[in-house]
């Protein structure tokens, strides 16, 4: 099962790759990007596009971040919880033999 879900995520990596390589050389057309005053290279089309999506995706991952690090700790915390309630009933058994 593990093969298969590293195959699933390399394929998908892969299409992800051919679908890049597809918009940049389709969208050849060199631009350029003022940036606060400064003005890039002239560079083609595709090729913003891509780090435009690269960037969105960033952003997205690094905003979800913080609650995603707050819900690990928070199943981390609820399983050293339920670990203490599974061990607790065996002791008072103890006790009482």
């Amino acid at each position: 099962m593990a093969l298969l879900k590293k195959l699933f995520f390399l394929l998908i990596g892969l299409a992800a790759i051919l679908l890049g390589i597809g918009l940049v050389l389709t969208n050849p057309d060199a631009i350029t990007i003022d940036f606060f005053g400064r003005e890039s290279g002239p560079l083609p089309r595709g090729l913003w596009l891509l780090v435009a999506l690269f960037t969105g995706c960033l952003t997205g991952i690094l905003a979800s971040l913080p609650m995603l690090l707050r819900l690990r700790r928070r199943v981390h915390v609820l399983n050293q919880q339920l670990i203490k309630l599974r061990v607790a009933p065996d002791r008072a058994k103890n006790k009482t033999e």
